[in-house]
């Protein structure tokens, strides 16, 4: 009988991609998004984008889930994704909906002048900046871009700190902390976010929306958040296993044990949302 691990859909880390700890699984995430929140943004934007001539861009889009449901939903609007790597979903896309490759770290920065969006939207970017580049890049860059006045950022993590965890869940997602600690990445990023948010004086009307997923819909919840959990670690491979102290199936083992762990003690994530008007 193959392992849990066998059941998973492991992919490469795409060379491109610069996340510290790759992101995957992404179409299940973004059903566990949707069923937790029932919508795609909390920003008071909907009869604007409904209006026409509103633009939105999502930094960090991935396979573009948010992008072309986004686009689906209003068509008047023009929407944005924009990633590091090419997984663009190469099917025929919306003709409101466009994908770029860039990096928000390169000197020019993001291909679109002062004020251009009406809402800018990431998500699951926890692990792709260190502190010092959200402090000194990514937020201002993504403030450069919005609207004065009316522009409003949204911002969607997943806590790395777990709910109900079980003794093997605990050990993996302490070390996995301690880990990102020492590549200068912040696991508690909702919290730094907030704090540069503040910070910066370019945001008024910050609010902060956490949610755990729902349990009565119809997708298995503990399934995918096991499954996102263990494609995480799972991801991280030898630089986690060699930061613990252990073998590769020594690693293995204890990412099954944790897997287990998920039905039997419960264990959930909370997912954080934060919205904030430029001013």
């Amino acid at each position: 009988m193959g392992s849990c691990l066998d059941k998973l859909q492991i992919n490469e880390t795409d060379p491109d991609t610069r996340s510290i700890i790759p992101i995957t699984g992404t179409s299940s995430l973004h059903a566990l998004f949707k069923s937790t929140w029932q919508v795609n943004f909390l920003a008071p934007v909907h009869e604007l984008l409904e209006s026409g001539n509103a633009r939105v861009l999502e930094y960090g889009c991935q396979t573009g889930e948010w992008v072309l449901d986004i686009s689906d939903n209003y068509p008047l609007a023009k929407v944005w994704g924009i990633d590091t790597s090419n997984n663009f979903p190469s099917s025929p896309i919306p003709l409101n909906s466009n994908f770029l490759i860039c990096d928000i770290l390169n000197v020019n920065g993001l291909p679109f002048a002062d004020n251009t969006f009406d809402l800018v939207h990431t998500r699951c970017l926890a692990f792709t900046f260190t502190e010092i580049e959200w402090e000194q890049r990514v937020i201002k860059e993504l403030s450069r871009v919005l609207k004065p006045g009316t522009g409003w950022l949204s911002l969607l993590e997943i806590s790395l700190f777990y709910t109900n965890e079980g003794p093997n869940t605990a050990k993996l997602t302490e070390s996995m902390r301690s880990f990102l600690k020492e590549k200068n990445v912040n696991p508690d990023i909702t919290s730094l976010q907030l704090k540069l948010l503040h910070e910066s004086n370019h945001f008024a009307d910050i609010q902060v929306h956490e949610r755990f997923p729902a349990t009565e819909i119809n997708i298995d919840i503990d399934d995918i958040i096991a499954k996102e959990f263990a494609l995480t670690i799972h991801s991280l491979g030898a630089e986690l296993s060699n930061f613990m102290g252990l073998d590769n199936e020594e690693y293995n083992s204890l990412i099954e044990s944790s897997v287990k762990e998920f039905n039997i003690y419960k264990t959930s994530v909370k997912q954080t949302k934060i919205i904030a008007r430029r001013i």
